[in-house]
This record gives C-alpha cells, structure tokens and sequence, in this order.
C-alpha cells in the first residue's frame, strides 16, 4: 500500500495522557481528606482503577464523570477491608501505610509479577510503629494494627514510592506532629543505575582521592605493592546526654551522612572499604564491598543512635603498616586525639573530618584534620 503525504499546516487538539504517577496520589490525598473533593483530567487506566478499588474498599468513595472524578473522603474507616493492587506497584506502596494509619486489617492481592516486588523496607519500618505483617514475601499478605508515629529512615537509593507511601499516611496518623521521614544515603537519581562489585576492581587503580582544589585526601595507596583498605569511622562519642537535641542532631546526620557519601565514593571507584559504626553500645565493623553493603549499612545505622560505643583506631603491633583510618566526628576530643596520636605512633594514617561549623581556633589538634562543607566537599586545614 502506498501513502503519499502532502505538505500542510497542523491543526487541531491533541489531549496529552496525565501523569500517572501525579494520579495516583491526587486521589489518595483526596480519599483522605475531609469532605468532597473533585479531580479534574485524570487519564484511567488499569493501575487508577486499582487504586480507586483499594481506596473503596478502605472506606472512600468514587463518581467518575466527563473529566472529573468526584471523591468522598474516609470518614470511617473500614475494620477490614481486601485491597486488590492487580499489577500496580505504586498502589501497592502507597496504599500499604494508609491503609496502616487508617487502623483496617487489610489483605493485600495482586496480580502478575507484583507478588515479587519487596516490601521489606515497610516490614522493617513499619513493625516499629505498632504494624505486624502476616507476610512471606510473596501476595497475598494482611497487616494488622494502627500505624504511630515517630521517626522512619528510608535509604535515598530505593524507590521515592516508599517515601511517598509514608508522608501520605503520616498525617493521618494521632501523633503526626512529632512523625518525621529522615532520607539517607545517595538519592536514587533516574537514569543512574548501581552496578554490582567485581572482586579486583580496587586493582584497577593505584590511587584514589577527595580533591579539594590543592588539598587532596588519599583513602588507599599501593605504594609496597600491597592494598590497603580504609577504615571508615562514624564517631558520635562526643553527643552524650545532649545527642537528642535539634542542634546534636543536626550535627549527627551531618556526619552520618559524610561518612555514607564516602563509602559511596568508594565503592563508585571499585575500592573495598570497612565501616566502623555505634550498634548496642559497642563499635561494630562492618566490610563494605558493594552498593549493597551501604544500603544495608544506612537501614541499621540510625537504629543504634541511642548508645553510642567507644571510639577504636588501629594502634597496637598487629594492624598493617600505613592503616588508613578516617574518622567522621562532631569535633575532635581530647580522647580522640590521643587515640590518634598512638595510632599514628603505630605507623597508622589517621584522617579526622569534622563539620566545618564545628572547627573552632582551640579545637584539639591532631595531625591530620579535614573540615567538612555543608555539600560534603573537604578541605584540609592541619
């Protein structure tokens, strides 16, 4: 069949599909508020009606017109409710904490592959705050009990559904004003994709570093033929009874996440590390070898805040000749300094990082001593 197209001028309309995602939590944000609300524009498709189903279900209700659908919001919830996903994911995960906030017993169904996408992050976070799942890890699974409030960490390189999911259901909640999602680690970024470690990649270069224009933070060197692997240090002994408070915390995630960003750098540039962190009062070492580590590691690490342990550097006859260890701190100690001081005696490198609002003309003097920016660059000052 032959077409022959002619020159002409375009005309007409052309209607552009509504974001689906935006969809999705325009009538979850309209199922929860007081009241009838209206939501103009909406492209339906399978996933919108499986969220208007489990939203049904769950106590609101629906009137689809021309281009508008009109939403009774949640007055009383429902004690029980079965809440069919099909196949859509961000039903699933957003749904999973409302549902939880709105106090119903809920089973969750689907339909396809979604039995196999994990909830894990839900199951962790949310058996904290009162939830418990009837769940293994597959569909269908029931979760039980009336979401409470608090503080949820999510690590920044999964899915934004599961931080959506929260700040939706958080609200609704008895103790929302004292609720709040704290993000750590790298954010996931589209297009960006972690790749698994390779055993040897840290073979493949000779030096690593942290630029900062002239001042240059080497983490490993093979200089003797050898590889030297970094230990990375979060030190929080200095908070004490005060760590708790708005101004120690800040300082405390500041530090944190310095220290997750470097284990990041690390594995970006193939290079083994091992990442020294407070867990139940004493200082747990953990190796770090892949993307997979540090997302493991950013789950625990805000759990164990509570009961700081005590710092620990390389500095007796057994740890290998020019250990590297940098230390992520709140300021230098007089305890950290001679811990320091006896490691590099040792023959040890020791690298401490502090915020730089934290450096003071009196700070305790080390010998090696880097200032942290507020977007994690480093300069070195001693």
């Amino acid at each position: 069949m032959d077409i022959t197209f002619l020159p002409g001028k375009l005309s007409g309309d052309v209607k552009i599909p509504s974001s689906k995602s935006v969809s999705h939590r325009a009538l979850i944000c309209a199922a929860l508020a007081e009241g009838t609300s209206y939501v103009r524009d909406i492209t339906m498709s399978q996933d919108i009606y499986a969220t208007i189903d489990t939203l049904t279900a769950l106590g609101a209700s629906f009137e689809t017109g021309e281009n508008v659908i009109k939403v009774q919001g949640i007055s009383t919830p429902s004690e029980k409710a079965d809440l069919r996903c099909n196949e859509s994911g961000s039903t699933l995960r957003f749904i999973i904490p409302v549902a939880c906030a709105l106090g119903t017993e809920s089973t969750f169904y689907g339909n396809g592959r979604l039995p196999e996408r994990p909830i894990d992050i839900y199951t962790r976070e949310l058996s904290e705050k009162n939830i418990t799942f009837d769940y293994n890890h597959t569909m269908p699974f029931t979760t039980h009990g009336k979401l409470k409030g608090g503080k949820f960490h999510i690590e920044g390189n999964v899915s934004s559904q599961f931080i959506t999911g929260l700040l939706l259901a958080l609200p609704d909640n008895d103790d929302d004003e004292n609720s709040s999602v704290s993000v750590s680690g790298r954010t996931a970024v589209p297009g960006y994709e972690y790749r698994s470690y390779v055993p040897g990649d840290s073979l493949k270069k000779i030096n690593w570093k942290l630029s900062s224009k002239r001042n240059e933070l080497y983490v490993r060197k093979d200089e003797s033929g050898g590889i030297i692997i970094p230990d990375i240090i979060l030190d929080i002994t200095q908070f004490g009874e005060d760590r708790k408070k708005r101004s120690g915390m800040s300082v405390l995630e500041q530090i944190t996440e310095g220290a997750l960003s470097l284990l990041n750098e690390c594995i970006k540039n193939g290079i083994e590390c091992v990442f020294v962190y407070p867990r139940s009062g004493i200082m747990h070492t953990e190796s770090v070898t892949s993307y997979e580590d540090i997302e493991k590691i950013s789950g625990e690490i805000f759990r164990y805040m509570d009961s700081p342990g005590n710092i620990c550097l390389q500095h007796d006859e057994t740890s290998r000749s020019s250990e590297v260890n940098i230390v992520y701190a709140a300021g230098v100690s007089e305890e950290l300094a001679g811990k320091a001081e006896a490691s590099v005696a040792a023959g040890n490198n020791v690298k401490v990082v502090i915020p730089e609002q934290m450096y003071r003309a009196d700070t305790v003097p080390v010998t090696e001593l880097w200032l942290q920016r507020e977007d994690f660059s480093l300069n070195r000052v001693i």
